[in-house]
């Protein structure tokens, strides 16, 4: 029996704690942080991370569709929002920012991580431009039980 976070309000919770804690390598170098930041008219950003030299702007996606192989994919509907932050991180990559994406597994034993084109070709093909403009990709998975979620694995993403 494998436990699964389905509480979406609970992701930038997990992602907070674990950029304060330092426990994702790509980012440690990130002593400021803030949360929902304003990036545009329509656009927040999940968070503004920054130090001395740069500035990131950081999108979270929680993903809870695991099919074969415990490949977990995102997204598991169309998602016009989810295609719009891509949209959105490419333009603040264009602004001088750091961009990341940070795919968040609520769950544990995944082997790899991808898009499901099947479900949302224009989030894919979103995807791919970011990819292309420099928008850099991280997932993790979680350790969960009863007591807590947390980050735990980096895990890979698959093309």
């Amino acid at each position: 029996k494998k436990l699964v976070g389905v509480n979406t309000h609970l992701s930038n919770k997990i992602v907070l704690e674990a950029l304060e804690k330092k426990k994702i390598k790509k980012l440690t170098k990130f002593s400021e942080i803030k949360s929902e930041s304003k990036f545009s008219d329509n656009t927040r950003f999940d968070f503004l991370i920054s130090n001395n030299k740069a500035k990131c702007y950081l999108e979270v996606k929680n993903v809870t569709l695991v099919r074969g192989n415990d490949i977990a994919e995102l997204p598991d509907a169309i998602t016009a929002r989810g295609k719009k932050h891509l949209e959105e991180l490419m333009v603040a990559k264009k602004k001088g920012y750091e961009s990341y994406i940070l795919y968040l597994i609520q769950r544990e034993g995944c082997k790899s991580f991808k898009i499901a084109s099947d479900i949302d070709v224009e989030y894919k093909n979103a995807f791919n431009a970011a990819l292309k403009h420099g928008v850099k990709i991280l997932c993790y998975d979680c350790k969960i039980n009863n007591e807590e979620i947390r980050i735990n694995n980096q895990i890979n993403y698959e093309k």
